[in-house]
């Protein structure tokens, strides 16, 4: 279900012949434009950002709202893989005309900042990113400035819409486009769409992402399941109806629960081409980058008299975001009409080896594949890594470098995931091929993988989530991505869990390793993955699936391999996969979370419980002494080797203490 722009046959030896700076790229675009391009850029606000406080030597801040207005050439070879684009309506010129909205948070004197552009790919229209650098909301008001990450050191923020919705209300608003529908020749489109449902008392329990093409109800199918492998099972005619075009009633049946899986095959109309969000951020960027003027001659707010003042540019993005940035790379949207670079420098997280479900015939863009929900939707399929490799299963020769290589226009890349990815996520085919042999990634190429999970709450989860946040090494890759670019400084190496030195291994040996733990028995559940057949909802699976290995473990049940936070170097518990509660489709993995299984307190208690971990008081005999310091120390040797940046490293030893005593504080009732 992948659109590909170009038929790419085999590339060898990518490298760093492919990473070039900005500033080696040549003059701006020339005054004649191409025909895929931003036409129009309004600013319909221009206010002082948190205040009006001023950062040190960049001083005051400025947030720019405003809309883009912008055309795409279906005949133009770089649009040429944009599903649907040739059925979307046409202005007067023949060229596609779409908008979306965007933001820009910049020094009020441009020139006093470093130079570099930071776009976020933003998550559902929301820069959580931006939450994430400040740990603060994710708004331009005055207390949102939080640690002023970006501001202090002189940053240009950007984002803007990639993804279909209507405009929303809030601060910051929503940050969304407008596609058109895709249409045969103005007559309806239709085709086959399936839908999947969990928990039916959620809000989008029974909606439509496209409107159904008929009402006719013999002519969809609604089946559910417990678990992800279970056996399809119909809900009778009589237990489910159409309200309207765009929602659907359902009796849950007996004995389902709010983890059961309710699978809806129908009928589908009017497909969005949302493929244009590709086009639209790399053209925005190319504006932003190398144009001082749109189309009516309104000048480009990021240049100073007729000139950039931007030299680099870097995208982030996290969850859906990551995934968009590894698929705008693989689809080969790094590259503007004169061949220039679009983004220097990548730093995607928590992606794992998936890529997205937007360049499609009704896509569905806010889906991503785990092991119990949306396990059936594209977005799992070959190249899952950056290197070349040829698939046995498909007999494909790819890689999510392959497009920017041939173009001479591959950024640096650091791509940060946690633990979970590993279970849900095919994370260990980033450091494999697809018959398992372990590989080298490309030169400009790092992985990080944090011994932790990504957070996203815990309902519905067996036991409380993974506590460690992960944001500040995504600071730290950020910024080592930055200096990679723009200084040449070497980045940390990549850490993960890997076949090569055996710290990455089968499910079956990772349960040999795991400790013994009072009601908290092994459980081996992953993301597998074959190949799937997508010409059919559900999709059929090839029997034959790829070899996946997850993290090798210690003793204590934690990583032994990847960025091991103090959390973990100094642990006070187990912290692993997430697994779903009774009442929840118990068993099956709980989305994409970690789970915290606390150590005994006491060695009488460990005993008494049989517990195989060492207890809090035989592991640090000093007490709270002991493991501060040595939390303090596996906290300074991350700063040493660049995966922690100092200022984040003093913030986390400053809570050590706190972690300590709430993790001896009593937690069984007084018998008396």
């Amino acid at each position: 279900m992948q659109f590909r722009r170009l038929s790419l046959t085999v590339v060898l030896g990518i490298g760093l012949s492919g990473v070039q700076v900005a500033g080696e790229q040549g003059e701006p675009a020339s005054p004649t434009p191409a025909h895929s391009r931003v036409t129009r850029l309004d600013i319909t606000s221009r206010e002082a950002a948190f205040g009006g406080r001023s950062f040190g030597a960049v001083g005051a801040y400025e947030i720019l709202l405003g809309t883009a207005t912008a055309v795409a050439d279906p005949g133009d070879p770089l649009n040429a893989g944009i599903a649907d684009l040739e059925n979307a309506p046409r202005n007067s010129d023949g060229l596609v005309e779409y908008t979306f909205e965007v933001d820009i948070l910049k020094p009020v004197d441009i020139t006093l900042g470093n130079g570099v552009l930071v776009y976020e790919v933003n998550n559902r229209g929301r820069n959580i990113v931006f939450g994430y650098f400040h740990e603060a909301g994710r708004g331009y008001a005055a207390g949102n400035a939080g640690s002023a990450f970006l501001m202090n050191q002189g940053y240009t923020y950007v984002s803007s819409g990639w993804l279909h919705g209507a405009p929303g209300a809030g601060d910051p608003r929503p940050v969304l486009a407008t596609f058109p529908l895709a249409t045969d020749d103005g007559r309806t489109i239709t085709g086959a769409s399936m839908e999947e449902w969990q928990n039916p008392d959620s809000a989008a329990f029974g909606r439509l992402t496209y409107p159904a093409a008929t009402l006719d109800e013999s002519a969809a199918t609604l089946t559910h399941r417990q678990l992800q492998d279970d056996p399809r099972q119909t809900v009778p005619a009589d237990g489910w109806r159409y309200v309207d075009d765009t929602t659907v009633a359902v009796t849950p049946p007996a004995g389902t629960d709010a983890g059961t899986i309710y699978e809806f095959v129908y009928e589908a109309r009017d497909p969005i081409v949302h493929g244009l969000g590709f086009s639209a951020m790399r053209d925005l960027m190319s504006f932003a980058r190398y144009r001082p003027a749109d189309d009516r001659g309104g000048a480009n707010p990021l240049f100073v008299d007729g000139m950039p003042v931007l030299d680099h540019a870097v995208a982030v993005g996290s969850s859906q975001s990551g995934r968009m940035i590894r698929d705008f790379l693989y689809q080969g949207f790094n590259e503007d009409a004169a061949g220039r670079r679009i983004f220097d420098g990548m730093t995607p997280y928590v992606a794992g080896a998936r890529l997205t479900w937007v360049n499609a015939r009704f896509a569905q863009t806010g889906r991503y594949t785990r092991q119990h929900e949306d396990h059936n939707y594209p977005m799992d399929e070959f190249p899952f890594t950056f290197a070349t490799t040829t698939d046995p299963l498909t007999g494909r020769t790819d890689g999510l470098l392959a497009a920017c290589t041939a173009s001479d226009t591959c950024p640096r890349i650091i791509q940060v995931d946690a633990e979970s990815e590993y279970y849900g996520a095919h994370a260990s085919l980033i450091l494999t091929d697809t018959s398992g042999r372990a590989m080298e990634l490309p030169p400009n190429v790092r992985y990080w993988v944090l011994a932790t999970a990504h957070l996203q709450g815990d309902a519905g989860c067996r036991d409380p989530r993974n506590p460690v946040l992960p944001w500040p090494y995504y600071r730290a890759a950020f910024d080592a991505t930055v200096r990679w670019v723009r200084d040449g400084v070497e980045p940390p190496a990549t850490r993960a869990p890997s076949v090569a030195d055996g710290t990455a291994v089968t499910v079956e040996r990772q349960g040999e390793q795991y400790p013994t733990i009072p009601d908290r028995p092994y459980n081996g559940a992953i993301s597998t993955l074959g190949v799937r057949d997508f010409s059919v909802w559900p999709p059929k699976e090839s029997d034959e699936r790829y070899p996946l290995f997850v993290p090798s473990l210690d003793a204590d049940g934690n990583l032994v391999a990847g960025v091991i936070v103090p959390e973990v170097a100094a642990p006070l518990s187990t912290m692993g996969k997430a697994v779903r509660a009774a009442g929840f489709a118990e068993g099956d993995l709980c989305g994409v979370n970690g789970s915290t299984i606390p150590f005994p307190r006491t060695q009488d208690e460990r005993t008494a419980s049989g517990d195989s971990r060492l207890s809090l008081e035989e592991r640090y005999p000093g007490g709270e002494a002991e493991y501060v310091r040595r939390y303090g120390e596996a906290a300074d040797a991350l700063v040493a080797q660049r995966y922690l940046l100092p200022a984040d490293a003093e913030t986390l030893k400053a809570s050590a203490a706190a972690a300590w005593r709430a993790a001896i504080a009593a937690t069984v009732e007084d018998p008396q």
